[in-house]
């Protein structure tokens, strides 16, 4: 595309068109198709102006992570306001996060990073989820007279439920080829529905 036909874009635009440039590749190619020079070119820039918002490909590739995340914890609380206050819905929640990690490709996203020697930060990301499931856990507990979980336990059953839909959209059928010799007659949706299954009725019952 010819210097004439470019868009002329506020820094903030550029950098939100690059990031739909970025996420459309990732969508397609997954993270290998994520590359400074392909983005540019989707978007008739150089290569040195896709730099100079990010720096390098793994600041971008750290940038286009946070924002997946960011509307997953959107959808999150979108989900949780919808509830009566007594109400655990394991399930939808298990839906949002195979979108982001599966669907939206956040998972491979996140192996690849790691791969470059990436770490996340504590963000605390999920820390309203906990909140609020563990406040219905409290309630639960003192209608049925019996002691409160300690919050730890809310804590370790949603890192569980996030990790088996994060390991799942990472290892695709290979996780249930390790568990048998023949994995034809497993799924990987019934998988996580059994993860889902067996958390939201941990959660119910003590």
């Amino acid at each position: 595309m010819s210097m004439t036909t470019r868009q002329r874009r506020t820094p903030q635009e550029a950098k939100f068109a690059i990031l739909d440039a970025a996420e459309q590749r990732l969508h397609d190619e997954g993270p290998e198709g994520v590359r400074i020079q392909r983005i540019a070119a989707d978007l008739g820039i150089t290569d040195a102006a896709v730099h100079y918002h990010f720096g390098t490909r793994e600041a971008l590739m750290d940038a286009l992570l946070r924002r997946i995340g960011r509307r997953l914890v959107d959808d999150i609380e979108a989900t949780i306001e919808s509830w009566a206050p007594d109400q655990i819905d394991v399930a939808a929640l298990g839906r949002l996060f195979q979108r982001a990690y599966a669907d939206e490709r956040a998972a491979r996203l996140a192996l690849w990073l790691s791969v470059t020697g990436w770490r996340p930060k504590g963000s605390g990301m999920l820390a309203p989820l906990v909140e609020r499931v563990h406040r219905a856990r409290i309630d639960s507990a003192r209608k049925a007279k019996r002691p409160a979980p300690p919050k730890s336990d809310t804590q370790y059953a949603i890192a569980l439920l996030s990790a088996a839909h994060m390991h799942a959209a990472m290892s695709g059928e290979s996780l249930l080829a390790s568990v048998a010799q023949d994995p034809a007659g497993l799924s990987q949706q019934d998988f996580l529905g059994s993860a889902v299954a067996l958390i939201a009725r941990h959660l119910a019952e003590s």
